[in-house]
């Protein structure tokens, strides 16, 4: 081999090495078992010319720019892509968490359970105010300020949005016998029962619908309701009937939905992150399989010097809309 040869033949093998490592980082970016064997084969074909000086080294530079060139053109465009896709993901998966700690921060601030026991013995209270009032006939300073100061804090984190049929259908309780005075309305049973129970009662739920607010209580002892109508001031006991399709389960923050929602779309995300590198496009799965069928053949090094169309199977695919897929 002459000088001329020997420096031809180290440049032609200088610049394989350079494709090499190329597509080897291409491999371990996108860790898809079929690029992995592409580099193999490669790196096969480039030993077999650096281990046989006898060979014609311009059939290992035919070689990369038949194939390796337009392999490595093809995924360096789509791990740019890929690269764009996973920081757009990061960047959501970010917002999201940082919302999150956030909210959750805010809501371990507000210990809602024990607002609700203290506006439960309030409300009890309040009860037994009205109900020696309306026994006795005698007036003592009433307000309802202490007790809607609880809605109008928790209200609309806490309560539970209802439709107007609901609404109307705790509302409408006309037709009820009813003790009445300048403060409120109390149905005569509910009265009666309340007093039975000792006014031991429990807030169950709160339901609004628009500015409208209504709260649930259940007596301690028995599975019984009735509803405080606010804007009315107004109780009634709920019966079966009226409570069908009302979802009276304890109040959760609405900031605490928002957790669980954005914590899911998360789990999402990071789903599809920890694949978006090994998942290709269809087209591109399928010609990466040609490809390595086509280098992978016992005669394929014989057939370099036909080169034709259907032999630069990779050309085509450099026109693929990346950023479609």
């Amino acid at each position: 081999m002459t000088q001329e040869q020997e420096e031809i033949y180290e440049g032609i093998l200088k610049d394989s090495s350079k494709r090499l490592r190329v597509l080897k980082t291409l491999s371990n970016f996108f860790s898809h078992k079929d690029l992995f064997a592409a580099f193999i084969r490669t790196q096969v074909i480039h030993n077999l010319f650096e281990a046989n000086k006898d060979l014609d080294p311009n059939k290992l530079e035919l070689f990369h720019v038949q194939y390796t060139s337009s392999l490595i053109d093809l995924f360096q465009k789509l791990k740019k892509s890929k690269e764009q896709q996973y920081l757009l993901i990061s960047d959501e998966i970010y917002i999201n968490e940082d919302i999150v700690r956030k909210l959750e921060s805010e809501t371990a601030a507000v210990d809602f359970p024990a607002e609700v026991r203290e506006h439960s013995k309030l409300m009890a209270a309040k009860l037994q105010q009205l109900y020696s009032m309306l026994a006795s006939g005698e007036q003592v300073p009433f307000g309802w300020g202490d007790i809607m100061l609880f809605p109008t804090k928790r209200a609309g984190e806490f309560y539970r949005e209802i439709d107007a049929a609901h609404f109307l259908a705790l509302t409408e309780m006309d037709a009820r016998s009813a003790y009445r005075n300048e403060f409120a309305s109390i149905e005569k049973k509910l009265l009666g029962r309340l007093n039975i129970a000792n006014f031991r009662v429990k807030f169950s739920c709160g339901l609004v619908h628009g500015n409208e607010i209504v709260e649930v209580y259940d007596f301690i002892d028995s599975n019984d309701k009735f509803v405080f109508i606010a804007s009315a001031k107004a109780f009634y006991f709920l019966d079966a009937e009226t409570a069908q399709g009302l979802d009276l389960s304890k109040n959760l923050s609405g900031k605490n939905s928002i957790i669980m929602d954005l914590k899911a779309k998360t789990d999402a995300l990071k789903e599809k992150q920890a694949t978006i590198k090994t998942s290709l496009p269809a087209n591109v799965e399928e010609v990466l399989e040609g490809y390595l069928e086509k280098i992978s053949g016992v005669d394929f090094l014989d057939e370099l010097q036909n080169v034709d169309e259907q032999t630069n199977i990779l050309r085509a695919m450099l026109n693929i809309n990346i950023n479609s897929k």
